[in-house]
C-alpha cells in the first residue's frame, strides 16, 4: 500500500516535535534537580560551619578556663603552702619551749600537748613541704625512690591518724577533770599516760605498715604495684582511713565535749549562786582559771579539727568511685581538693595561735622566752624563792584548814587540781624533814599558778 508523500510529511514532522518536546523537559527537570541539590549542600555547609565554629569556641572557652583553674591550684600550693609550714613549724617550736617551761613532764595534759606539737611538726615537713616542692620546683620527693615512696606514705597517713588520737586523749583527760575528779586522781598519772601515747603508737604502726609491701615505684609514679593492692586501697583502706582519722575521734570528741559544755555550765551557775569563798580558794583561782582556760581552747580546737578533716576524708571516698574523662571537671576537682587539703593543714599549723589566744599564762610563758617581763604575774628569781620557804609552811597549813570549810564547789575543784599535784610529787622521796618538804611541795605549787 502506498502512503501519500503528504501523510509521510506530517507524521515525520509529529516524530520531530515529540522527539524535542521530550528533550526539553528532560533537560529542565535536570536543571531543577541540579540547582535544588546545590541549594541543599550549601545549606548543610552553612550548618557545618555554624557547628564547627561553635564548638571551637565552647572548647577555646574550655582551655582557657583550665587553665585558669590550673593555675589557681599552683598558686595555693605555691604561695599558702610556704606560710602554712612556717607558721606551723615555728609555733609548735614554741609551744614545745613555753611548755618545757611549764614542766610538761609533770602534768598529763601538758605533756599531751608537747606530743602532740612534735606530730603536727611531722605531719607538716613529711606531707605539706612534699606538695610546696612539688608545686614550686617540680620535684616529687616521693618519686625518688621505692623507700622515699613507701616511707613518705606511711609517716603522713600514721602522723595525721596519731595527731588525731593525742587530741582525743586530751579531749578523755578534760573529761574525766570536770566530771569524775576523784576517778581523775588514780586514773590521770603519768605513767599511765605514758603507756596510752605507747600502746597508740604501736597499734597506729601496724594499720599504716601495709605501705611497705602494697605502695612503690611504678611507671615513675608511687603508686599500688598491682591491682590487688590498688582496689584494697581505692575501696577498702579509704573507708579504715576515714574512721581512723576524722569518723571515730569526731564521735568520740563530740559527745565527750557536750558532756564537758555541760560541767562547765552547771559549775559556773553553781559557783556563782554560792556564797562561799575561803582566801584557800581566792589563792588558788590563777591555776583553776588555767585548767578552765585549757579546756575552753581544747573544745575550740577539737571543734576546728573536725571541720578540717571531715571534708578531704569525703572527698577521697568520693574520689574513689567519680572519675572524669574530661580536663575541665578535672580541674575543678583538683582545686576543690587543694583547698580542703590545705584547710586540714591548718589544723596542724594553728595551734600556736589557739593556746595563746585563749590561755594568758601560755602568753605570758610565751613572752619570757624573748625576754620579757610578764604583766599581771608573780615574777620570783632564786633568792625570793629562798625567802618566802619559811612562810610558805604556814601558808600551805592556812590553806589545808581553809579547804576544809570551804564547801562542796571547792572541792570539786580541789581535787582536781591536787591530783596535778600528785603527778608533779607522787614519786618524790620521803624528806626526813616533813617541814622541808611540805615546803617544796607549797612552792612548786606556786609555781603552776
Amino acid at each position: 500500500m502506498n502512503v501519500p508523500k503528504t501523510i509521510i510529511g506530517i507524521s515525520n514532522a509529529s516524530s520531530k516535535r515529540m522527539s524535542n518536546l521530550t528533550l526539553f523537559n528532560t533537560t529542565g527537570m535536570t536543571t531543577v534537580l541540579q540547582t535544588f541539590h546545590e541549594n541543599e549542600n550549601e545549606s548543610l555547609y552553612f550548618i557545618n560551619t555554624t557547628a564547627n565554629n561553635s564548638n571551637a569556641s565552647e572548647q577555646s572557652f574550655n582551655i582557657d578556663e583550665v587553665i585558669t583553674l590550673n593555675s589557681v591550684e599552683s598558686y595555693l600550693w605555691t604561695y599558702v603552702s610556704p606560710v602554712l609550714i612556717l607558721v606551723g613549724v615555728f609555733g609548735n617550736c614554741l609551744s614545745i619551749a613555753v611548755l618545757r617551761k611549764m614542766r610538761f613532764w609533770r602534768r598529763t595534759p601538758l605533756f599531751l600537748l608537747v606530743v602532740l606539737a612534735i606530730t603536727d611538726i611531722t605531719v607538716l615537713l613529711d606531707g605539706l613541704l612534699r606538695y610546696w616542692i612539688n608545686y614550686a620546683f617540680k620535684i616529687d620527693i616521693r618519686t625518688l625512690s621505692d623507700a622515699s615512696c613507701k616511707i613518705n606514705l606511711f609517716v603522713i597517713y600514721f602522723a595525721m591518724q596519731y595527731s588525731s588520737w593525742i587530741l582525743v586523749c586530751m579531749i578523755i583527760d578534760r573529761f574525766l577533770k570536770t566530771n569524775f575528779p576523784f576517778l581523775y586522781m588514780r586514773v590521770a598519772t603519768m605513767k599511765k599516760t605514758c603507756l596510752i601515747v605507747l600502746v597508740l603508737f604501736i597499734i597506729l604502726v601496724g594499720i599504716d605498715l601495709h605501705f611497705f609491701w602494697t605502695n612503690g615505684i611504678k611507671d615513675g609514679e608511687c603508686d599500688d604495684l598491682n591491682q590487688k593492692y590498688h582496689n584494697f586501697g581505692e575501696f577498702v583502706f579509704v573507708y579504715i582511713d576515714i574512721v581512723i582519722l576524722s569518723a571515730l575521734p569526731f564521735l568520740i570528741m563530740l559527745i565527750l565535749n557536750v558532756f564537758i559544755y555541760r560541767a562547765l555550765k552547771r559549775h559556773h551557775e553553781f559557783r556563782s549562786t554560792s556564797v562561799v569563798q575561803s582566801r584557800c580558794s581566792r589563792k588558788r583561782g590563777n591555776r583553776r582559771q588555767f585548767s578552765k582556760k585549757l579546756t575552753r581552747m581544747l573544745l575550740f580546737n577539737s571543734a576546728y579539727f573536725l571541720l578540717s578533716t571531715v571534708p578531704i576524708s569525703v572527698y577521697f571516698i568520693y574520689d574513689s568511685y567519680v572519675k572524669f574523662e574530661d580536663d575541665l571537671n578535672n580541674a575543678r576537682k583538683d582545686v576543690a581538693w587543694s583547698v580542703m587539703y590545705l584547710f586540714q593543714y591548718s589544723n596542724y599549723s594553728l595551734n600556736f595561735v589557739w593556746y595563746s589566744a585563749y590561755n594568758k599564762v601560755f602568753r605570758e610563758k610565751a613572752k619570757e622566752i624573748f625576754g620579757f617581763k610578764p604583766k599581771g604575774f608573780r615574777y620570783q628569781n632564786a633568792t625570793r624563792k629562798n625567802n618566802q620557804r619559811s612562810s610558805s609552811i604556814s601558808h600551805m597549813t592556812t590553806s589545808i584548814d581553809n579547804s576544809i570549810n570551804e564547801g562542796v564547789s571547792d572541792v570539786y575543784d580541789e581535787y582536781s587540781d591536787y591530783s596535778e599535784d600528785i603527778q608533779a610529787n607522787g614519786n618524790q622521796y620521803v624528806d626526813p624533814n616533813p617541814n622541808t618538804h611540805a615546803a617544796a611541795v607549797s612552792m612548786d605549787t606556786y609555781e603552776h599558778m
